[in-house]
């Protein structure tokens, strides 16, 4: 099936309508290992490790990518203080001296913006997106293409049923592609799931009243029915009219005490500060659709397209097959390494969210060197200083297999030790309540953790 590229107004008549800093270190993997994907993160925060974070005002480098990280405080400020809805103008001004820490994606993008200042100095990020949106959607689908039809080819070798629903998945796709309305079922695992990621950002921000107000709607949203299996029984296969009547009724019942639920949670947003907040008022128009069956716009999203082929590769008997298909699926680009995705990705976000995702994934992050989820410790002989975005993509990934997957953590390991013997020489250290004896660990700690035919050894001569 061939994609039409969308036009300008299409993207005006949407936005109508419609592992980075501390919290990121967390995430876990859309997929199993030993598949490399994108990441999606939790709130958890690393204990005992104030001293560490003290130290990322100091100018520290990324122990993975060897970039200067932000010091997230910064950056929790600037979207506190919405700097970034201001015009790029005075963003650009704000952002230079960060531009070396940037990411490459990140930093391509903060280019354009630079270059667009220039001729339009009034611009938002939004105008910026919005400009340059209609030539990247047309890239981005002629990379996605031959992925999707790879898949289709692949998918001939699947048994009828599983071929079915693939089809239907695809279907559905290709109607996200188009932005043409789709109709999707509602799942309040999955609701819940993005009020909680809402929930995180609206956090960062330290507002008290906004803090509270989301704990309600979070308390309101676990009351929400998860469908049962009852209700998926199709009603054109109950026989009995009795039967068939009291499904109709009970399907009635559920769709109400949803809606109901929904109103009470519009209802509280309604009157606080957070009826501005553009992500909760789409998902609740999101959620309202497929509450009542209604078809709507939903733009195409690469880790739910991943998760729901996934579900249908997980009953394949031919595991060789699915893992072909979700390593290929994995391919699509993602807004971490292509310049379209992350443009296609910023289409529908506001210009603070928009100004937030250039900087956010080279914020300062604690990383467990063995990670938690692997029985990590949350001490600081198991803390090291990433950026938020390698923090985040390494997700639960062993020390061997990292510095496997990035050589130059070799020689960026060293960078970031060197600048921290620099800041205990000269006193920083003590100033932040840290021993020079963490440099000793967690250079013990590098070596054995790294591959034994090539062992990390951090040169620590200068340390007095």
């Amino acid at each position: 099936m061939r994609i039409l590229p969308l036009l300008p107004n299409q993207y005006t008549t949407s936005i109508k309508t419609n592992n980075r800093c501390d919290y990121f270190q967390y995430s876990r993997a859309v997929l199993n290992a030993p598949l490399a994907v994108d990441t999606v993160s939790f709130g958890r925060r690393a204990t005992n490790a104030e001293a560490l974070r003290e130290l990322m005002a100091y100018g520290i480098p990324d122990m993975y990518s060897g970039k200067v990280v932000i010091d997230p405080r910064i950056l929790e400020k600037f979207y506190s203080k919405n700097v970034f809805s201001k015009s790029i103008k005075n963003i650009v001004k704000l952002l230079v001296k960060y531009e070396d820490s940037l990411h490459t994606v990140e930093r391509q993008f903060f280019n354009i913006v630079k270059s667009m200042a220039k001729t339009n100095p009034q611009y938002k990020l939004k105008d910026v997106v919005l400009n340059l949106a209609p030539e990247h959607n047309k890239k981005l689908l002629e990379a996605q293409q031959p992925i999707f039809d790879e898949l289709t080819e692949m998918a001939k070798e699947m048994p009828p049923e599983q071929l079915k629903e693939f089809h239907n998945l695809m279907s559905i796709i290709y109607k996200k592609l188009d932005h043409k309305p789709v109709q999707l079922p509602f799942s309040a695992k999955e609701f819940l799931y993005k009020l909680q990621r809402i929930a995180d950002e609206v956090y960062k921000k330290n507002n008290p009243r906004e803090k509270d107000t989301m704990k309600q709607l979070l308390a309101l949203a676990k009351q929400m029915p998860e469908k049962t299996e009852d209700e998926l029984l199709p009603v054109k296969q109950i026989k009995s009219k009795v039967k068939r009547n009291k499904k109709i009724r009970y399907q009635r019942e559920l769709v109400k005490t949803r809606a109901d639920i929904l109103t009470d949670m519009e209802v509280l947003v309604t009157g606080s500060t957070l009826k501005n907040n553009q992500d909760l008022m789409r998902l609740f128009a999101q959620t309202r659709s497929k509450i009542y069956n209604i078809p709507i716009v939903i733009p195409f999203n690469r880790k739910s397209f991943i998760y729901e082929l996934q579900k249908i590769t997980n009953t394949l008997e031919d595991t060789k097959l699915a893992q072909r298909m979700v390593q290929k699926a994995v391919k699509l680009p993602t807004s971490h390494e292509n310049l379209s995705a992350f443009i296609m990705k910023c289409v529908e976000y506001s210009s603070d969210k928009i100004g937030y995702n250039i900087v956010a994934g080279s914020g300062g992050s604690i990383d467990h060197l063995v990670p938690y989820v692997k029985n990590g410790k949350d001490s600081l002989e198991n803390y090291g200083i990433s950026s938020a975005y390698y923090n985040s993509e390494r997700a639960e990934r062993s020390m061997v297999q990292q510095l496997r997957r990035y050589p130059k953590i070799y020689e960026n390991c060293q960078k970031q030790v060197d600048r921290l013997i620099e800041l205990c020489n000269n006193g920083t250290f003590k100033k932040v309540g840290l021993s020079k004896q963490y440099i000793i660990n967690f250079a013990k700690r590098m070596y054995n953790l790294s591959p034994q035919d090539k062992r990390l050894e951090l040169n620590l001569d200068k340390l007095k």
